[in-house]
């Protein structure tokens, strides 16, 4: 196959993946280089696709920012799965910024503890431990908790 038509290829590749869904730089690089593209190529066919707008890893961090936190996940979930994606830091520092810099870290988990039980000390823990996992920080999981059970914040 030409080069030409490898190229080709890529391009087209990258279109139909990115229309699947949005993805980072790195995450389709990745996809090019387990294609067998070289990295010159791929680098190519990635500056394409982001000088015609399919490619844009700020305005995708801000997007999962925003969606962590209207589904009631933590800053620190956030940041993980950003991370996971091949965010970068810069990209990734901006969108928590944007999404979570005004927001109470304890008045965003009080909702996502939503019915919960806890009322006793294991109860308490398993709620903690759930607010954790959501990407919350220990701190506000026990404010939380604490709330909860009538003690102070």
């Amino acid at each position: 196959m030409s080069h030409e038509r490898r190229l080709a290829d890529a391009r087209t590749f990258v279109v139909n993946s990115l229309a699947a869904r949005a993805q980072s730089v790195a995450e389709i690089r990745g996809k090019l280089a387990r294609r067998g593209l070289s990295e010159d190529d791929a680098a190519a066919v990635i500056a394409q696709a982001a000088s015609l707008g399919y490619l844009d890893d700020g305005e995708l961090a801000a997007q999962l920012a925003r969606g962590h936190r209207a589904r009631g996940y933590g800053r620190r979930r956030a940041e993980r799965e950003l991370r996971r994606r091949g965010l970068g830091d810069d990209d990734t520092a901006t969108a928590l910024e944007e999404a979570y810099g005004d927001v109470d870290e304890v008045a965003l988990a009080r909702p996502a503890l939503g019915s919960r039980p806890t009322a006793d000390p294991q109860a308490e823990r398993r709620a903690v431990a759930f607010l954790v996992r959501r990407g919350f920080s220990a701190g506000a999981a026990w404010s939380v908790v604490r709330e909860r059970r009538g003690g102070s914040p």
